[in-house]
């Protein structure tokens, strides 16, 4: 994955939007857990972002990575940022559940 803003920001939103998705999957249950979930990718995604203004690339990677990791339990999403293209789009030769 790029390391640019983009790339944070379409990780982050992959991560709010199955964040959200568990919250009313688990309501009226699950609210301290969304809370600290969403808080913890609200502030790697701007971490993140910091770092990638900065041109710290060392420090961006890492924070990267743990965005990656947080996304890791839907890894077989469709919308997951790895099934796609740096476009945004899927691949022609994308699988569900695979990486081309």
């Amino acid at each position: 994955m790029p390391l640019d803003q983009q790339t944070g920001v379409r990780l982050y939103q992959f991560i709010v939007d199955r964040l959200e998705e568990r919250r009313r999957e688990q309501y009226p249950n699950g609210r301290d857990e969304y809370e600290a979930d969403w808080t913890a990718a609200h502030d790697l995604e701007k971490d993140f972002a910091t770092a990638v203004h900065a041109d710290d690339l060392a420090t961006a990677e890492q924070l990267l990575q743990e965005l990656i990791d947080m996304a890791a339990p839907w890894r077989s999403h469709p919308q997951h940022p790895d099934s796609h293209t740096e476009d945004g789009s899927q691949p022609d030769n994308a699988v569900l559940g695979n990486r081309a």
